[in-house]
């Protein structure tokens, strides 16, 4: 049993449960919002793509990435209808248009597709009819507008224009959110660009300036917002860094020790008979110069005989370095 019934004829349920306006019942619809009965020409069919026109009220200033979507269009064809409303319709809400040509329907929320289409060269595409979003001038451009935010592929800038539209329309930004189904927020961020100085807006169109920052900059004073992205860009950079080099960190590859070669071997203390012991300097300059001066791996070096070592040594050194030994040795022993 529905609530009306157990209530019965009340007067305040009466006056509550007022049925909606063919205005709103049609966005409602459009919005998956409701599904009061359909009000005008309401059908489905496929309608040649020479029959359809752009709607000139697009909030959507350029339609970029056409040839993508062609290519998809060309492989799979349309899937989602076009929503169109008829040209008498349209004419109705917008007399004098002189931008229709000949077509017989007038393109509401596919303007992109439409496009895609065409170039794809497809001779006809969906179309779902529906006159009750041109009942005003106001709910056709509210339905255009709608459709374009809530695909989320217009341009920053481009969706901050239709949020402003439909905020005029619906008369706040609370109610915008209500019905796009989002927050205020939402809405008060985006539509923040626009008071971006144009310098910014330049930036936020280029891609130079990230929309996150822009949003954020854009509800500053202008006096304060140039300021305010390039500190916002600089903070972005250095987490980026930051990033970057932990990543760095976290995959590099421990590299093992170098293999020990003769050259690198470590040599023990030389015994006494190698060379005199009050000798310090000489002693370290044989410690440094052994690892050169001895190609042979370390098991085959005579460490266990001094005087095999010192033979070796002397063997290895050329004649000034033999010159150099040799009257270290003598100044040694005249000490002695």
């Amino acid at each position: 049993m529905s609530k009306a019934d157990m209530l019965g004829d009340s007067p305040t349920f009466a006056a509550v449960a007022q049925p909606m306006s063919s205005r709103a019942a049609s966005f409602a619809r459009f919005s998956g919002q409701g599904s009061e009965p359909a009000v005008g020409r309401q059908e489905t069919l496929r309608m040649s793509v020479e029959g359809l026109a752009h709607n000139p009220f697009n909030p959507r200033v350029e339609l970029r990435s056409i040839e993508e979507l062609a290519d998809s269009l060309a492989s799979r064809g349309v899937i989602q209808p076009l929503t169109v409303v008829t040209r008498s319709a349209f004419l109705d809400a917008h007399p004098g248009q002189q931008e229709l040509g000949r077509a017989a329907f007038v393109v509401v929320d596919g303007n992109r597709r439409l496009a895609a289409a065409r170039l794809a060269g497809l001779d006809d595409v969906p179309v779902h009819v529906d006159d009750t979003l041109a009942e005003t001038a106001d709910t056709l451009l509210e339905t255009a507008l709608t459709a374009a935010v809530q695909h989320e592929s217009l341009d920053p800038l481009d969706e901050a224009k239709a949020l402003e539209r439909l905020v005029e329309v619906h008369g706040s930004q609370r109610a915008v959110a209500r019905a796009l189904g989002k927050s205020s927020p939402w809405v008060t961020q985006r539509i923040a660009l626009l008071k971006l100085t144009p310098e910014l807006q330049a930036a936020v169109e280029d891609r130079s300036l990230p929309v996150e920052i822009a949003r954020n900059v854009g509800q500053l004073p202008a006096q304060k917002q140039q300021e305010a992205a390039q500190e916002a860009l600089e903070r972005r950079a250095t987490k980026q860094r930051r990033r970057d080099q932990t990543e760095k960190g976290a995959n590099a590859v421990s590299t093992p020790p170098a293999a020990t070669t003769p050259q690198a071997v470590q040599a023990p203390q030389p015994s006494a008979g190698a060379l005199p012991s009050s000798d310090a300097g000489s002693v370290t300059a044989y410690e440094t110069a052994l690892p050169r001066l001895l190609p042979v791996p370390q098991a085959q070096a005579p460490w266990d005989d001094g005087h095999k070592v010192a033979d070796l040594v002397f063997e290895k050194m050329d004649a000034a370095q033999r010159e150099v030994l040799l009257e270290r040795l003598l100044a040694a022993h005249g000490n002695d």
